[in-house]
Order: C-alpha cells, then structure tokens, then sequence
C-alpha cells in the first residue's frame, strides 16, 4: 500500500513578517518611552496593564497571600481577641472609621455575629475596571492597616461589584475575577505593611452578595464595595 504524500503547510503571507517587527519596535518603543520617566509602583502595574490590553497576553502574575483562615469561614476561636481586647477592639474601629471619614470616604460601620465590617465604596479606591488601588489612597490604607494589626485579631478583605458585565481587560473575565483581584491586591498592602498572614483572609463574591438594588446608578454604586470584615468573637461587642 502506497505511503501517502505529507501535505505541505502553505507558506505565510509576507506581511506577516513585516507585522511582527512593528509590533517588536512598538513594544521596545513603549519601554524606552517609560525607562526615561519616573517610576513609582502604581504606575508601574497600570503600565503593565495596558500593555496586557494591548497585546492579550498575562504580564503580571497574581500570588494569593497565604493564609490560615478560608474564605467564607469564620476563623478558629483560639484566633479571635480575648475579652479583655474587646474594649481596644471598639477603640480600633473608631478610629479606623474616623481615618476614612476625614479623607473624604464614606465608610459604614455593619455589626453581625462575631464580626465588624467597615464598608467602603470601591468607586475611591479603584479606578473603573482596575484592581490595582489608587495610589492616593494608599498612605490612607496604610494608616488603617497600622491600626487594625495592633488588635491581633483575624480579618478578612472581600470584593463586591454591581451586576454589569465586565469588558475593560481581556485579563478580568468577569466580575468575580474583578472583586477577588481588588481583595487580593488590599491583602497584599496589608502583607508588605506588615499585618500577619496568618490572620489575613481574601474574598471575591462578585454580584452574589448585593446591598441595594442593581437596577439604578446609585444602587449600583453602593454594591461595588470593598468589605473589611474584623472577627471579634463577641455578639454584643
């Protein structure tokens, strides 16, 4: 039986060659232009994230803090603060509160079992469809994360968004990539400012947990939030 012929593959279209280095210039065009300019972190990752836009491809790679305590889980009990820190514990959310407020955030104070949440609008920290924080605010960021830490008590960072489709970056899918990438990139701040790993937990619930109505601009605004859940482990603190 006669071996049959391997089909050649057709040659590529000559301007496929041309196409190729213009882009590799473009690209070396880009990084030249920023290597002369001042460089700052911030600036730095939005650089990298137009670049991912421009060519659909994954430049920064993302690193889960770790941590003992599982999203959604309350942590251990031998983790939360003892009786005698509760009263530090209410002193602590004052004051976190009342760093936001004097910086111009809106910040709600939410008491359920066991937990405090301070509540802030994603809108201020977050420019549209970006998961990198504004750098503005992160000195104010910082501030908070100082005072949280001295309270040894675990926290959780969670990301929440409206209902509308995401279309921004071809690296966010979709809303949960959105809201867990925001919680991530808070946590890692907190990490580098030296708040425990081991009392650090992420969370990125998309539009699955809404606070008001997703049908109007200003229910939607409320729904993006960023939630900064502390576990105090007493019902009536």
């Amino acid at each position: 039986m006669a071996k049959k012929k391997k089909q050649e593959c057709p040659p590529l279209p000559m301007w496929m060659t041309t196409f190729s280095d213009l882009m590799s210039l473009l690209l070396t065009f880009f990084v030249l232009l920023f290597s002369m300019s001042s460089i700052s972190k911030e600036k730095f990752l939005k650089f990298l994230q137009t670049l991912e836009f421009m060519w659909g491809i994954n430049i920064i790679k993302e690193t889960k803090p770790p941590s003992q305590v599982q999203p959604g889980v309350n942590p251990p009990v031998e983790m939360y603060p003892k009786p005698e820190k509760w009263s530090e514990v209410r002193n602590a959310v004052k004051k976190a509160k009342k760093t936001f407020s004097e910086a111009g955030i809106p910040v709600k104070e939410v008491k359920k079992s066991k937990e405090i949440i301070l509540r802030l609008p994603a809108d201020y920290l977050f420019d549209e469809g970006s998961y990198i924080p504004n750098s503005k605010y992160i000195p104010l960021l910082k501030k908070v994360c100082n005072i949280l830490k001295r309270l040894h008590a675990p926290i959780r960072i969670e990301g929440h968004t409206d209902s509308k489709p995401i279309y921004r970056y071809p690296k966010i899918v979709d809303n949960w990539d959105l809201s867990l990438l925001r919680a991530i990139y808070l946590a890692k701040y907190f990490v580098e400012w030296g708040f425990p790993e081991d009392k650090l937990s992420v969370g990125g619930y998309a539009d699955t947990e809404p606070i008001a109505p997703n049908n109007t601009p200003e229910g939607r605004a409320k729904n993006r939030r960023i939630d900064i859940v502390i576990f105090v482990g007493e019902e009536k603190l």
